[in-house]
């Protein structure tokens, strides 16, 4: 992803930028062949009570989608792409879910649509491969909003997921890289948040905030913030996110079972002073998936056991605390 420090240039601050700005500001790294090819699809309007879907190119019907609609919203609706085959039939190419929840709406009406129309003399095969090819292109090239799109789009009519989720940024002093309006903009940079999201979800915001507050403070050591000549990151990592404050949960759960003692002071002293003597890709390179947070952790607790001076973390108490490699 491309990000742009787009600024608005309109006398009214109304976070609007023009549209041609953009297009200056990454033309140069576009590879787009000059001129257009095809038709435009005609214009109108289907009855979705005529429609049929073809069984060998459309996806599966998600109910699940449906029921999050709760109604239909003409306002959110996109307008269908309709084939008429030569023998008259009408295939909803694209578009399926949304004829289905007007249906279902049970309040009868046409819906706004594209239609390809297939010459008389048009193999039914023909028919099929074009339509394919049409909903192949709709479906594939499309960019769906991330997570993180949504939750900027939410918070601009104070969605209360999205107001929870910019809250929990703020609480952990940090933004998400490459979007504005999301985090605390004086806060550091996060690549990448789905750890972080899932670290939040399984530990809660004050362990979380914790872990990026310390990787905060490691970033800004010359090993970390200077791996390369001529490069600067500032950024930390929701993956290390998730691998520190699953780390700093299980060190508060052995605690207050009182089974960690002088070992907690060790681990503390070895994140403090020892991760960073270290490149940053050791503690999470190769990692990824649903175990990050205890193949990370038990990375870390391992090379503190190896450490020169540590007080070793056995194996029998991380096993009681549920820190075990999955793989093993």
């Amino acid at each position: 992803m491309t990000t742009i420090p787009f600024l608005c240039t309109d006398e009214e601050d109304d976070n609007l930028v023009s549209l041609t700005s953009i297009f200056n500001a990454i033309k140069s790294k576009l590879n787009i062949i000059p001129g257009v090819t095809g038709e435009w699809l005609r214009p109108g309007t289907v009855d979705p009570s005529e429609l049929y879907v073809t069984l060998k190119v459309q996806r599966e019907v998600s109910t699940l989608q449906l029921n999050s609609y709760k109604q239909f919203n003409k306002a959110f609706a996109r307008p269908l792409i309709v084939a008429i085959r030569p023998n008259g039939k009408k295939v909803d190419v694209d578009g399926q879910h949304t004829a289905l929840l007007i249906l279902a709406s049970l309040h009868p009406e046409d819906l706004p649509c594209f239609y390809i129309d297939h010459p008389k003399d048009r193999s039914i095969e023909d028919c099929e491969k074009i339509e394919a090819e049409v909903f192949y292109a709709l479906n594939t090239f499309r960019k769906d909003p991330t997570h993180v799109d949504k939750m900027k789009a939410g918070l601009a009519f104070n969605m209360p997921d999205a107001v929870k989720y910019n809250d929990n940024l703020f609480s952990c002093n940090v933004y998400i890289e490459g979007y504005d309006y999301l985090g605390d903009p004086d806060g550091t940079p996060m690549e990448g948040e789905y750890q972080w999201r899932k670290a939040i979800e399984k530990f809660g915001t004050t362990t979380v905030a914790k872990a990026c507050a310390k990787l905060s403070e490691l970033q800004e050591d010359d090993n970390w913030r200077h791996p390369k000549k001529n490069k600067t990151i500032t950024s930390i990592r929701a993956d290390m996110i998730m691998i520190l404050s699953t780390l700093y949960d299980f060190i508060k759960r052995a605690k207050i079972a009182g089974k960690i003692k002088d070992k907690e002071k060790s681990i503390l002293n070895y994140i403090d002073n020892k991760l960073v003597d270290f490149e940053r890709k050791k503690w999470y390179n190769g990692i990824s998936g649903a175990s990050t947070g205890i193949i990370g952790a038990l990375r870390i607790i391992n090379s503190h056991n190896e450490s020169a001076g540590s007080t070793v973390i056995g194996e029998s108490l991380l096993k009681q605390f549920g820190l075990v490699d999955p793989s093993k």
